[in-house]
């Protein structure tokens, strides 16, 4: 298991729904394991903002907080199995809001693996 900055892995971080709303862009999340590509998109990123939510197995989690003892500082996160090889993936982001029109998005911060 190990954690990379987002920007090593995606090419895309972050996201805006002034910008990204009308095209609704997801960036490809690719297994370094078994080359598996997860979209990831405005939608699943507001789904999971701010929440404590896993779809991780107990003994999975429990891996993933050894790294977050690495001071990840981050205010939500998005957690799955990669489809083929079954690999826990946790999506570390911040949600944020402001602005005068409602803006708001997510920074799509680290990659545990």
């Amino acid at each position: 298991m190990k954690l990379q900055s987002a920007t090593e892995i995606l090419s895309k971080t972050e996201f805006n729904n002034q910008s990204d709303w009308d095209t609704y862009p997801t960036v490809g999340y690719c297994c370094d394991k078994c080359n598996q590509t997860v979209s990831i998109d405005f939608k699943s990123l507001t789904k999971h903002q701010f929440s404590d939510f896993s779809n991780l197995n107990l003994a999975d989690k429990e891996l993933f907080k050894i790294l977050e003892s690495k001071d990840i500082i981050a205010n939500s996160f998005l957690d799955f199995y990669c489809p083929t090889c079954k690999r826990p993936v946790k999506i570390y982001y911040d949600s944020w809001a402001g602005g005068h029109h409602g803006e708001m998005g997510f920074t799509i911060k680290f990659i545990g693996h």
